[in-house]
């Protein structure tokens, strides 16, 4: 008897453990998650992108070998010169050293050493500033051809004024300069002689390096529609590492640089192990990486000098000629100020004063008077470095809407009105406005703003296709060729909306009124513009439904001048057009607190920079604080949210307040408006509204809080200080907001039991069972 009482113990026992077994092994994963397979590998000390280093941090050129057998390279680049030849300055600083003190510095790096090479990435000349864009850029080329560079990517600028004129400036014919130096662009075909692949150099010291230039395959959707008619633009990396590894295999050569017109931070980890660094450009934004990961566990540097000539980029390579291999790498940025710091070349210098005094005359003519406010473009920061100049083209700007103001008013249909609504994309503003001390505004800054001389127009569509085309400011399908999450388009000050950027792609815009009436699906409306965004650039493709646009006899700068000179003393708008705003999905109870999160309150510069926002739900609201902070670490994917229209931020708590005394059982439909320390920027007549299920049978019940579902909820930020929209620093905003969805409602301790816990289960059952029998069958013999 005691013996089978025994075994009955036993088998009680073993069956309990076997049913914990599932329970603790899933509370240790929860207490620790990176235990297990299924734990994401953390790289130590990962690539960051950096700012400028201090002008004592330069590089050294012709730094000597550290080893015997060894050989430092300094391979100089720049990208995005855009024609800005002269040196500026601000505040006592230099910003941009000027072509002449570049030549001035290569000179001096060249005579230190033979192991010095340059560059260019492309964009060279283009949406450039008036000294060189009124003289058809041949002043750029003229001073480009005097650094001697070894080659120059194709950049999609190069193709602003067609196929045509580029092959001018290359064979130096049809009054343009003949560019002395080859242009590279490996991943293009139709080009012919007009477009080589490579350079290879070889150093003083004997090391072969080459140098594959290539472009993002997007070019076709930053020109105008037809430009690139004849090219194809395959996708330059797979090219530049079966062109690197065939380099290296077939003993061409002993380093290869990528050269590659394209965010060079999303690029670097994609190249294999043959390429040995990557220069990169397009975005204007400075990067330097060193000795960061390849997509091949290789190591390489990477770099981009920003734009214009605000740095100078020093890819330092060191390669040890005993072992035929790089041995390290680091990237360097050398700014403006020691730059400029050489003094000038003096053969460069002439071009340059020619250019100045060439087109003197006409910059300087006055176009409007009597402004005081500068208008600018939007900006963001990607890890708290002070933001450059036009960086954001992913949400409203004060710039966006006084030239859709103005396009609005100039432009002029064919029964001799103004257009309905005027528009412009971001990227065809590259400058900002500022007004002289004296309140003049001149031909030579208004051609700065708009560079490209387009022609104006109108198309005449529905107001559906009107409302997809402001779908289509978010872009999809992001990779390497295409980081730009959102392009934003300015709108006159007659158009007003909302969206919910928690909503999918192509379902986000929630409400849109033009002349302060909601916009009619079937309605036709006229859209003046210039022609480059109506022909459907930067894919907006809905502007086209209607067929080709109406075109204008005068050109985009010509009306914008004559805009600004009637209207004289014009400021910055206050409110903003576009509101993000998040409500809840589904009716809720009566007396509840709801969460109501908004993105775009703010600009990201000028004087309308919101400390606060009222949220009114029917009879009830409430105030909360905005962050204004202009960090965004994820700027280039689509998890941007300063760059996806998201400066100025907050979430509002209301409780609902459905009068439901006087309607048990209803459901309360209640308005909804936003306002802001300077207007009401949504309004009762946009239709928004939160949704109230009176008390009644099967109707929910008042909780403490439902919050929506938000792509950027705000709570108190701890940290560093960062930029934000009014310059000053403030602590950037942190919340991980953690959905019980995300877990199938379960808490981290909690148990887990699926398919790898079910034959434990049911062993232990098995056992129980035999237990149960045994002691049973003991029973009798007891008594």
């Amino acid at each position: 008897m005691i013996s089978t009482r025994l075994r009955s113990l036993f088998g009680g026992l073993a069956a309990l453990s076997l049913l914990t077994a599932p329970i603790a092994a899933y509370a240790d994963e929860a207490a620790n998650p990176s235990a297990g397979p299924s734990a994401p590998r953390v790289p130590a000390g990962g690539p960051s992108a950096s700012k400028p280093a201090a002008p004592n941090s330069g590089s050294t050129p012709g730094a000597p070998a550290e080893a015997s057998g060894t050989v430092t390279l300094d391979l100089y680049n720049l990208t995005d010169v855009h024609g800005h030849i002269e040196k500026a300055s601000k505040n006592g600083t230099v910003t941009e050293s000027g072509i002449p003190a570049v030549g001035c510095y290569l000179d001096r790096a060249r005579a230190a050493s033979g192991d010095a090479s340059f560059t260019l990435l492309g964009d060279n000349i283009g949406a450039s500033p008036f000294t060189s864009g009124s003289l058809q850029d041949n002043p750029t080329i003229a001073a480009l051809n005097e650094l001697e560079p070894l080659g120059s990517t194709i950049g999609n600028h190069e193709l602003d004024l067609g196929l045509d004129v580029f092959k001018h400036r290359i064979d130096g014919t049809g009054g343009y300069t003949k560019v002395g130096f080859p242009y590279l662009g490996a991943n293009v075909d139709g080009m012919g002689r007009y477009l080589g692949d490579k350079v290879v150099w070889t150093s003083a010291s004997g090391v072969r390096v080459a140098f594959i230039g290539a472009i993002a395959g997007d070019v076709p959707y930053k020109l105008s529609p037809g430009t690139t008619k004849g090219l194809t633009f395959n996708d330059p990396i797979p090219k530049i590492n079966a062109m690197a590894k065939d380099l290296k295999v077939s003993g061409q050569a002993d380093v290869v640089i990528a050269m590659l017109d394209d965010d060079v931070k999303n690029n670097y980890p994609k190249m294999g192990a043959y390429v040995d660094g990557i220069m990169g450009g397009d975005t204007h934004v400075p990067y330097k990486f060193s000795m960061v990961d390849g997509a091949q566990g290789n190591k390489l540097s990477a770099i981009a000098s920003g734009s214009y000539t605000d740095n100078l980029a020093d890819l330092q390579i060191t390669y040890d000629k005993a072992t035929k291999r790089v041995v390290r790498s680091e990237a360097k940025l050398i700014p403006a100020s020691e730059v400029a710091a050489c003094g000038e070349k003096q053969s460069i210098k002439r071009i340059v004063d020619r250019a100045v005094q060439d087109s003197k005359a006409a910059g300087d003519k006055v176009v409007a008077k009597g402004y005081t406010s500068a208008f600018s473009r939007g900006v963001f920061s990607s890890a708290g470095e002070p933001p450059d100049p036009g960086s954001n083209r992913g949400v409203e700007s004060s710039l966006g809407d006084l030239t859709a103001d103005s396009l609005r008013a100039t432009v002029i249909t064919k029964e001799g009105k103004p257009v309905d609504i005027g528009a412009i994309n971001a990227g065809g503003l590259r400058a900002d406005l500022t007004p002289l001390a004296n309140g003049d505004i001149t031909y030579r800054q208004t051609f700065a703003v708009q560079p490209f001389s387009n022609q104006l127009g109108y198309v005449t569509i529905t107001g559906a296709d009107f409302k997809k085309a402001l779908e289509q400011q978010w872009k999809t399908q992001l990779n390497t060729q295409n980081s730009r999450p959102m392009l934003k388009l300015g709108l006159s000050s007659n158009v007003a909306y909302t969206y919910d950027p928690a909503k999918p792609y192509g379902q986000r815009i929630t409400s849109v009124t033009v002349d302060g009436k909601p916009l009619d699906a079937q309605r036709k409306y006229t859209v003046g513009s210039v022609t480059f965004l109506l022909a459907g650039g930067d894919s907006f493709d809905a502007l086209t439904a209607g067929g080709a646009p109406a075109i204008t006899d005068n050109l985009d700068r010509e009306r914008f001048n004559a805009y600004l000179g009637s209207h004289p003393g014009l400021k910055p708008r206050a409110a903003k057009s576009s509101i993000g705003v998040t409500l809840p999905s589904a009716p809720v109870a009566d007396g509840q607190t709801i969460d109501i999160p908004l993105r775009g309150l703010s600009f990201s510069e000028g004087p309308s920079v919101t400390k606060n926002v009222n949220v009114s739900v029917g009879s009830t609201s409430t105030t909360a604080a905005v962050d204004n902070s202009l960090i965004d670490a994820n700027a280039n994917n689509e998890k941007a949210v300063v760059t996806a229209d998201g400066v100025g931020r907050a979430t509002a708590k209301v409780k609902v307040d459905g009068k439901c005394a006087a309607n048990p059982g209803k459901n309360v439909t209640l308005p909804v408006t936003v306002a802001t320390d300077f207007a009401e920027v949504v309004g009762a007549g946009q239709g928004l509204t939160v949704t109230v299920a009176c008390a009644g049978a099967g109707q929910p019940s008042a909780t403490p809080s439902a919050p929506s579902t938000s792509a950027d909820p705000v709570k108190p930020s701890t940290g560093i200080a960062a930029p934000t929209a009014t310059g000053a620093a403030k602590p950037p905003t942190a919340q991980t907001v953690r959905s019980a969805a995300a877990t199938g409602g379960r808490g981290r301790g909690l148990a887990h039991t699926g398919p790898a816990a079910m034959p434990l289960i049911a062993a232990a059952l098995i056992l129980l069972l035999l237990g149960g029998g045994l002691v049973a069958r003991a029973k009798p013999r007891a008594e």
